[in-house]
This record gives structure tokens, C-alpha cells and sequence, in this order.
């Protein structure tokens, strides 16, 4: 099993400058893209996707007939998704709609792809994403995806290098939705298991509320035999941030060495800050009893980013 989602170098270089994937960084790196990348190496095959608010608009994945990418168009519904599987078959894009799966998932194997392919799925899965997903909806992803862009202090602060982490073959309960680097004085020290919470509901839920995130977090650090995994993947993800220049990679790159210990975070937005600051006594106790190394904090607004 590859417990790691850095990709091989021959996959990142395909994105390189005159590569077979290189518009899809040059796009990621176009001014108010909104778009985002991250690695997927434990996938089979292994697989770099790339998201818009959080929803994705490209799978890019290798393949012996070159690469592969996918869109979901299930981000569209009824007529809207017949009309966008019509306008991705159609030429020049040529995906492939002709599967129950591919209904959902379209798909285009080339050797490479132009900056015209690139430009015309991006406007088609972007406007299906904002439209689908509307101004109220999912709230709690974007705020992650602005977490993700915000937090890149490889200072004295938070580096977020990964979202939505996911432990392959073994079931642990509550992951987190951030993983991030903790550095001072531009030197890393920790990983920091990192959990979103953005309503009400979400706090107070039997299944997945704060205080079960706060169990399911330390039970991985305290039991969990990836620690070693979590250490050598944050150090392949953000050095393959710095080969592509992207995502502000810090001067110090974290090792094995050089992470001592792990940490959580429970960073609350929206009416989630208002559940906190009614329960704050009952979730500090909670914390203090059980001896969590744990920081609870506020995010008001992303252009002050987030409140010590």
C-alpha cells in the first residue's frame, strides 16, 4: 500500500514548464483562477486533482496512452447535465460519455493538452460548480479552500499543504480536514492535525461533533502506526509545491527529523464560533480531562486570518 500522496517525479514534471500538463498549472497560476491543486498518489493510478471551492474540476491521473482527465458531471442536473455532456463531446474536447460512469464522470485520454482545452473545461465545470453549488450551499468547503489559500505562514504560523485527509486500508474515525505544518521562527515543528466546523449543527452533531473530532484526532495520533508516513508525505507534498512554484512553499522544508510532534486545531467560522462561546466551559473541561494537546480558534474574516 502507498501511504503517501506526494506523486512520482515524472508525473509532477509532465506539469512543468512545456510539459504534456503544463496549461493546467499555467491556468491554476492565472491571477483570480480560484483554482487549487493537490496530490492524490495514493490513488490507482496516481492522481493529481484540482479544485474549485473545493468541487473538482479536473482528475488528472496517468495512463499508457498518455494521461487522463475526468470532470464530474454531476455537478450539473437533468437538462443542464445533458446539455454539458453534449458540449464535452463535442469537438475539440472529445470526452467520453458513453458508460454509466463516464455519465458521471466523463473522461479524455491524450498525450498532452493545449491551453485551448484547458480554457474551455475550465469556463464549462467552473460556471456548473458556481451554478450547482450557489452562494448558500456547502459553506463549510469553501471556508476550507479559503483556509487552504490563507494559511501558507512557514514563518512563525500555519502551513496548510493538504485537505480531506483520508487513511487508506484502515478506518479511523473523525479524520481531520486539514493537515498543516507548524513552524516558528521559520523553522518546522509539528504537524497539525486540523478540523473545520462552520455551524451550529455541525458542533452538536452525535456523529461527527467537535468533541468526537477531538477523539478521533488524538486516538490517531496516540495509536495510529502512519505517523512516520504523515512526516515523509508532508515533506514530498511541499517540495513538489516548490518544484512547481505554487501554493507559497516555504524555505525550509520539513523532515523526519525535524517534526517532534503532533498537534490538533479545531478552527471554528460562522455560527460555529456562536455554539462555542455558549459551550466554551464544557469543551475547555472536556479537553483538560482527556489532556488533549489542542487549540481552539476563531476565523472572522480571511483577509485577518485567524485570531491566537
Amino acid at each position: 500500500m502507498n501511504d503517501n500522496r506526494a506523486v512520482s517525479k515524472n508525473f509532477l514534471e509532465a506539469f512543468w514548464e512545456k510539459g504534456a500538463l503544463s496549461p493546467f498549472l499555467a491556468k491554476i497560476k492565472e491571477d483570480n483562477s480560484g483554482l487549487q491543486l493537490r496530490f492524490r498518489g495514493n490513488n490507482t493510478p496516481e492522481t493529481i486533482t484540482i479544485y474549485y471551492n473545493n468541487h473538482i474540476v479536473w482528475k488528472i491521473s496517468k495512463h499508457t496512452r498518455g494521461y487522463k482527465v475526468e470532470v464530474s458531471a454531476n455537478h450539473a442536473k437533468g437538462s443542464r447535465k445533458e446539455k454539458l455532456l453534449e458540449h464535452l463531446r463535442r469537438e475539440p474536447l472529445g470526452f467520453i460519455t458513453n458508460s454509466k460512469h463516464a455519465q458521471s464522470y466523463p473522461y479524455v485520454i491524450k498525450e498532452s493538452f493545449d491551453k485551448c482545452f484547458v480554457d474551455l473545461t475550465y469556463n464549462m465545470m467552473v460556471d456548473v460548480i458556481k451554478e450547482f453549488f450557489g452562494v448558500a450551499k456547502y459553506q463549510e468547503k469553501r471556508i476550507q479552500q479559503e483556509l487552504f489559500e490563507t494559511l501558507t505562514d512557514s514563518q512563525d504560523g500555519l502551513y496548510v499543504y493538504d485537505l480531506e485527509f483520508k487513511q487508506r486500508k484502515c478506518k479511523f474515525e473523525n479524520e481531520p480536514d486539514m493537515l498543516a505544518v507548524r513552524y516558528s521562527g521559520g523553522i518546522p515543528q509539528a504537524i497539525v492535525f486540523i478540523e473545520v466546523k462552520s455551524t451550529w449543527k455541525a458542533c452538536e452533531d452525535g456523529t461527527s461533533g467537535l468533541t468526537k473530532h477531538l477523539d478521533g484526532m488524538d486516538h490517531y495520533i496516540k495509536e495510529s502506526p502512519f505517523l512516520d508516513n504523515r512526516k515523509q508525505e508532508a515533506h514530498d507534498i511541499i517540495s513538489a509545491y516548490k518544484d512547481l512554484k505554487l501554493h507559497n512553499p516555504p524555505k525550509i522544508v520539513p523532515n523526519s527529523d525535524s517534526i517532534k510532534r503532533f498537534e490538533m486545531m479545531i478552527i471554528l467560522t460562522n455560527t460555529a464560533i456562536d455554539y462555542y462561546h455558549e459551550h466554551e466551559e464544557f469543551i475547555q473541561q472536556y479537553i483538560r480531562e482527556k489532556k488533549y494537546n489542542c487549540k481552539i480558534t476563531e476565523w472572522t474574516d480571511a483577509k485577518k486570518g485567524i485570531y491566537q
